[in-house]
């Protein structure tokens, strides 16, 4: 009775020490630590693969449109490395598709799931499997669900071979931890004892007027030395201020640059702003760009992350201890001193500390055309209209537009906005053509956006004739074009006529299309279905005992979005 007593009276002061702790650390504290309570997950998963563990992308790090959601692993330059299961559990997903993660396999262990991404083939009793599944269905993308005792795995056993396939750019193994319950991504660094002692570094403070929306300015960057800036104090003209930082992380397993895990951000040594890199799910995935300057980085740019939460930002990942969302008010006269530390996910600390001064009150911004964000916002002239749905911008913006004149029979150039704000989620726009379009052609409509900063080829997209009006769902603002898009895919292989394929274990085909993307590409042998994996414009067959022997007629088809139908036949002995 006394030892329950005792172990009850130890667990009470535990908890409570706990919480004078944390208070303490978020109200008073001007030493180093973190306004989050420390994650607690399990450090018991084996690594992934039986080489040493190097890795070139960690959780949280800005990528396009999306947060990383897992840890990339170094595979040595090097496709076929053997990929184990971190824990006992079973396969209860396996999906295959051209991008993201191409052939990827989900093993879950009770409240934890973990993904094995970019793979070339699964142990042989699952890839067996899923070609079956392939042929029986006719499909080579496939997205599978597993019961537990269909493909049960122990810890350490074998699960597939590394790879470079779906959108990877090179030979790696991308891994996540999932909360299985939300499938929600969690930090994986936080599950391994992997040696960092090697702090953040902050590179750069970026300075924004807090009284206008981040889309109408341009950040004051300062660069920061030995966590220090040229200069501490700093004068603003403006009343309202807040911040962004560019950061870089190190480990000793990485020989590159990682991602940071937490900002800490303090005003008059007291918490003020903070946001942490964990349990980010797919859904909100995109809200990236609300926590970066989108502007900057379109501008070819770094990625600047805010200190700040943008009004319409749904991640959950910030904490406020101002009821400010990040922006600090600074009467004119007065001056603040300021704290930003960054940390990793072994609380390996970086910070920069300096003065801030306001000399007058933030000028009046006027514009035209106001979009305010959180709301529905719509637009409509004799050439173009659209909807915006609440969740479409994170900041507010002076929409502008213009309709400039074109070469094309049946387009005008459409200026809707700058690409230099992003689009949350995709919207419908409505198009006046220059003149009608025929009926006949209203199957083979395109809307093309023109290339914007860095990029260099044009993105285009079918659209649909309603009314005598273009409609065509978009997520980016542009310059748009309509074009006549009736040219089929090309389909390019050194495959000849009336050869001998005995040698070959497979049969390559390049298929790339002009206006918008290749849609499907089928191959039958003798009218029979055949399995062709995509990786980019790479389409091939490997073949197998599908391909009988003897001489037979193979048919490779290409379908694009507008339906433009490539066919090429070869006839092949094996």
């Amino acid at each position: 009775m006394k030892n329950k007593f005792r172990k009850r009276k130890s667990m009470y002061f535990n908890r409570v020490s706990l919480l004078i702790i944390f208070y303490w650390g978020s109200s008073f504290s001007t030493s180093a630590q973190s306004l989050f309570l420390k994650k607690k997950y399990p450090s018991t998963f084996q690594n992934p693969v039986d080489i040493p563990i190097s890795i070139i992308g960690n959780f949280g790090e800005c990528r396009p449109n999306h947060f990383h959601s897992g840890i990339d692993i170094r595979t040595e330059s090097k496709e076929n490395q053997t990929v184990r299961s971190v824990a006992n559990g079973y396969v209860s997903r396996v999906k295959i598709g051209a991008g993201e993660f191409g052939n990827a396999i989900y093993i879950t262990h009770g409240a934890y799931t973990t993904l094995y991404a970019h793979l070339n083939k699964f142990y042989p009793e699952l890839e067996n499997y899923i070609r079956a599944q392939q042929y029986k269905k006719k499909n080579w993308n496939m997205d599978l669900l597993f019961l537990p005792h269909q493909f049960p795995v122990r810890k350490g056993a074998f699960i597939a071979w590394s790879g470079n396939t779906g959108s990877s750019e090179g030979p790696h193994l991308h891994f996540e931890i999932r909360d299985t319950k939300t499938e929600a991504p969690l930090n994986g660094l936080l599950f391994f004892n992997w040696k960092d002692k090697k702090a953040p570094l902050l590179k750069k403070l970026a300075i924004y007027d807090g009284a206008k929306s981040i889309y109408e300015q341009s950040p004051r960057l300062l660069r920061v030395f030995n966590s220090k800036l040229s200069r501490e104090n700093i004068t603003v003209h403006s009343d309202q201020v807040f911040f962004g930082i560019t950061g870089e992380d190190f480990m000793e397993i990485a020989t590159g640059t990682l991602g940071i895990f937490e900002m800490n951000m303090y005003v008059d040594d007291k918490p003020f702003f903070a946001w942490q890199m964990d349990n980010i799910s797919y859904d909100i995935t995109r809200y990236m760009n609300a926590l970066v300057d989108y502007k900057t980085k379109k501008r070819n740019g770094p990625w600047i992350q805010l200190c700040r939460k943008l009004p319409n930002d749904k991640l959950p990942i910030y904490k406020d201890f101002s009821n400010s969302n990040g922006v600090l008010y600074l009467p004119a006269g007065t001056s603040k001193k300021i704290r930003i530390e960054i940390y990793d996910t072994r609380y390996n600390k970086s910070s920069l500390s300096f003065t801030i001064k306001s000399d007058k009150p933030a000028s009046k911004v006027v514009g035209n055309n106001v979009f305010v964000a959180g709301v529905q916002n719509s637009f409509q002239n004799d050439k173009l209209s659209f909807v915006l749905a609440p969740d479409r911008l994170y900041d507010n913006i002076y929409f502008n537009t213009s309709i400039k004149p074109s070469n094309t029979e049946y387009s005008y150039i459409y200026k809707v906005h700058t690409p230099e704000v992003p689009i949350h989620d995709y919207f419908d726009i409505l198009l006046v053509p220059k003149s009608p379009i025929p009926l006949s052609l209203k199957d083979k409509i395109a809307v093309v956006r023109y290339p914007y900063g860095i990029e260099t080829a044009k993105k285009g997209i079918a659209a649909t004739l309603i009314n005598g009006k273009v409609k065509a769902t978009i997520c980016e603002f542009g310059n748009y074009k309509i074009v006549i898009d009736q040219k089929a895919p090309s389909i390019l292989s050194t495959i000849k006529n009336n050869t001998t394929i005995g040698s070959l274990k497979q049969l390559n085909f390049v298929v790339k299309d002009e206006t918008t993307t290749v849609k499907k590409v089928e191959a039958f042998v003798d009218g029979q279905w055949l399995r062709v994996v995509q990786k980019g414009d790479l389409f091939y067959y490997e073949i197998d005992n599908h391909f009988p022997l003897g001489s037979h007629v193979l048919t490779v088809m290409a379908y694009d979005e507008n339906n433009n139908i490539q066919k090429i036949s070869y006839t092949l002995t094996r």
